[in-house]
């Protein structure tokens, strides 16, 4: 059986005006495992971490942590 995640992000979108920042983000992270998140500068990494902690609210998508 597998595990159910403990952060689950799906359809995440972002937008600072006209510049779309995050499409369509898909992320699941699962307890018990290493997750690192990478990528090039400016791939927006920092803006989704942003957006999962609640800083930025998210312009479409749906965030699920510990089910709820």
């Amino acid at each position: 059986m597998a595990a159910t995640p403990l952060l689950e992000l799906n359809g995440i979108d972002k937008s600072f005006g006209p510049v779309q920042v995050l499409h369509d983000v898909g992320l699941s992270v699962y307890p018990g495992e290493v997750t690192a998140l990478v990528g090039d500068n400016g791939a927006g990494k920092s803006t989704l971490v942003k957006c999962v902690s609640g800083i930025y609210t998210i312009d479409a998508g749906t965030v699920t942590f510990d089910g709820n």
